[in-house]
């Protein structure tokens, strides 16, 4: 069988591959000893014509003398240290300038395999975007998962307390109370579907990464909607919501996020602990942002400042979770999370968006 290293088909195979490859025939007779797969042409840009030996390649990757020299001296120390060991093959981590003029960092692998020496690329600056990307779209399957764990929680209590009311009162229970129950049941799992209709749409569509949607949201039947989801809850500790009359109607922002941020404002001042009070809904128009304020009258000062991400030294309370992950959905995406101090002791949380950002 003829060798792979004299056969044709040896270039046809390192055209094909999708690294950058440059194979030096150290038996060749004629100027043109370099060849450069289309990978490496594609990539880095250099092309056969312009590289007839190694040199060449060493004068165009390095351009400047002194950089050059140092490149040359390690790989020839690199290549003393692999023969003392017996290995045919060691690498080296170098920036290279590419035919456009850019630089980029390579990890380069030189291997001899009889007479051809083949040169690898890989590029570290694609390799660690390309890692940024992945860890950024597991983050964001991991929030958005989060999100459902703490969010549908609170319909799916409700759905026990009804039905648990249910079947205590079943041999008492008037038609009219019962219809009521059956409407509430549905009104919570409508609920609870759309919020785990929403995720699931975007984590099997786009693959767990989470792309920005700003629409124009009518916040009137928006915040209707979660009152009525929200009212059993409210009713159960006495507390009023409040619609200010004058502020904004429509604010244009990612629903799913502004739904995310609203709801989980609302499940942290219900599970505060205090009884009695009123919750005021408002709003501001600014030049530059529209926000959605949330006042809460009846909680404890929490200082006027932006919330922290967590950490592990220094930790959220109990029961910050779904701002946490409110908070980093907003900052991702053009808006902020804020508190407020009020005079007379009560809390506002801001939602705020950078209305020329999102445009």
């Amino acid at each position: 069988m003829e060798k792979i290293t004299t056969a044709d088909s040896f270039f046809k195979i390192a055209d094909i591959m999708i690294t950058p490859v440059i194979i030096i025939n150290n038996s060749a007779l004629e100027n043109q000893n370099l060849y450069c797969n289309g990978a490496f042409v594609a990539g880095i840009g250099y092309k056969n014509d312009e590289l007839h030996d190694l040199q060449d390649w060493f004068q165009k990757a390095y351009p400047d003398p002194d950089y050059q020299n140092e490149i040359m001296n390690c790989r020839d120390k690199r290549r003393n240290i692999a023969a003392k060991y017996g290995r045919s093959f060691f690498h080296l981590e170098t920036k290279v300038c590419c035919a456009d003029g850019s630089y980029y960092w390579y990890d380069i692998y030189e291997t001899q395999i009889d007479h051809l020496t083949v040169f690898t690329f890989l590029n570290i600056d694609e390799l660690e975007r390309q890692n940024n990307k992945l860890s950024k779209t597991v983050q964001q399957k991991n929030l958005l998962l989060s999100m459902v764990k703490h969010d549908v929680r609170d319909p799916l209590s409700h759905i026990k307390i009804l039905l648990d009311n249910l079947s205590t009162q079943h041999t008492d229970i008037e038609r009219e109370q019962f219809e009521r129950i059956i409407y509430d049941l549905g009104r919570h799992v409508d609920y609870a579907t759309h919020l785990l209709n929403t995720v699931l749409h975007r984590t099997e569509i786009e693959r767990g990464t989470f792309t920005f949607r700003p629409v124009l949201i009518d916040l009137e039947p928006f915040l209707t909607t979660y009152y009525q989801n929200l009212k059993p809850r409210l009713a159960q500790k006495n507390i009023r919501l409040y619609f200010k009359p004058d502020f904004p109607k429509l604010i244009f922002y990612d629903r799913f996020i502004l739904e995310t941020a609203f709801v989980n404002i609302i499940n942290y001042i219900i599970g505060a602990g205090k009884h009695d009070g009123d919750i005021v809904i408002s709003g501001v128009e600014g030049n530059y942002f529209s926000s959605l304020i949330i006042t809460d009258e009846r909680l404890p000062t929490l200082g006027n400042r932006k919330l922290q991400t967590y950490s592990n030294t220094n930790p959220f309370p109990a029961g910050y979770d779904g701002l946490i992950n409110a908070e980093k959905m907003l900052a991702e995406h053009s808006g902020k999370l804020l508190t407020h101090k009020k005079r007379y002791g009560a809390i506002a949380w801001e939602i705020r968006i950078n209305k020329y950002n999102v445009l």
